[in-house]
């Protein structure tokens, strides 16, 4: 069910490589592909789930290939990308680090006809997230990224600049709508960082991570490339070190992004939706934690004051406790 992926390190491709100097580990990112006969089907297998599941505790992420009707990636990508400019012309627009970037929020329309299951609720990431974070696991963030062309780069940074608990809390679901590649913008990735992803490793009450912790792990585990192709999904712990990368070429790189949470979490973040799709979303395998309204204008939405932290009175408690690791840990032994 899976192949060793291409990769990028410094720009350049290589797949699962022995010959590295002992000092560096062998850094990819693992795929599972899915069958086609498997994927009209949508019914994901024990072993798919197994497979991600364990990818998921051990590299922080994993990507899902041809787990989506690439029709319905078209058909989106040809609306979004003829928006991104209009939406970019807004001076009062979220820009993710600043406009240089040029890297900024682009939600997918909340509409009945463009909200395809299999990309809002992909059975392959429910059943595999139920398995990550139990039962019917909640959609607190329904956005996107999107790349326009650009020279700037974001710094290395996690999605929460609050002290998290060190386990699993919040997963991405990213999609992106066209092939990714180093060219247009694929994603810098720090597989593993998610096991020493702490507050403290961030710059103060910012997303971004320190830069000499940065360097530091550069030294044994420097940073790949997510390229995937049309038709995958992309798995990630919350807490796994990224960067957004500039797109060298004309065409908007639109990025689709899920943040799901357990039920027991109590997220706080809400999303909002139109009325008219809620027996449609409530159908679905997943819970959207939604505040319910008459009309949505997706190309105002913004990632500007989410907040991916919770609700619960007993892990606010103990939010100090479960944000570092426990005083009996080694990484000694």
């Amino acid at each position: 069910m899976s192949r060793d992926s291409f990769q990028r390190i410094n720009g350049e491709c290589f797949t699962k490589n022995t010959g590295w100097d002992s000092q560096i580990y062998d850094q990819e990112i693992h795929t599972i592909h899915i069958p086609e006969a498997v994927r009209k089907t949508g019914v994901t297998t024990n072993e798919i789930i197994a497979e991600a599941i364990a990818f998921l505790h051990y590299d922080g992420i994993i990507i899902l290939e041809n787990a989506i009707d690439t029709s319905h990636l078209d058909t989106l990508n040809v609306i979004l990308s003829r928006e991104a400019l209009e939406i970019a012309a807004n001076p009062t627009h979220h820009f993710n680090f600043g406009k240089e970037t040029q890297n900024m929020d682009q939600a997918p329309p909340p509409t009945r006809e463009l909200m395809f299951k299999d990309v809002w609720c992909n059975p392959f990431a429910a059943a595999i997230l139920a398995g990550m974070l139990g039962p019917r696991p909640v959609v607190h963030y329904a956005n996107g990224n999107t790349a326009l062309k650009a020279t700037g780069r974001q710094p290395v940074h996690s999605d929460c600049e609050f002290a998290h608990p060190v386990f699993p809390f919040a997963m991405v679901v990213n999609i992106n709508l066209i092939d990714t590649s180093a060219e247009n913008g694929a994603t810098e990735i720090w597989v593993g960082s998610h096991h020493v992803s702490t507050i403290d490793e961030h710059e103060p009450e910012m997303l971004q991570i320190k830069k000499e912790v940065v360097e530091e792990r550069r030294k044994h585990s420097p940073p790949v490339r997510a390229c995937t192709k049309k038709g995958s999904l992309v798995i990630r712990d919350l807490r796994l070190w990224h960067a957004g990368m500039p797109n060298r070429t004309d065409e908007p790189r639109v990025m689709l992004a899920f943040v799901v949470q357990p039920t027991w979490f109590q997220g706080r973040s809400k999303i909002k939706l139109p009325v008219d799709v809620k027996d449609l979303v409530e159908s679905w395998e997943l819970e959207f934690d939604a505040d319910w309204v008459d009309e949505v204008d997706h190309k105002k939405i913004s990632s500007a004051d989410v907040d991916f932290g919770s609700r619960s009175k007993v892990l606010g408690k103990y939010q100090n406790r479960i944000a570092q690791k426990p005083m009996y840990y080694a990484n000694s032994y």
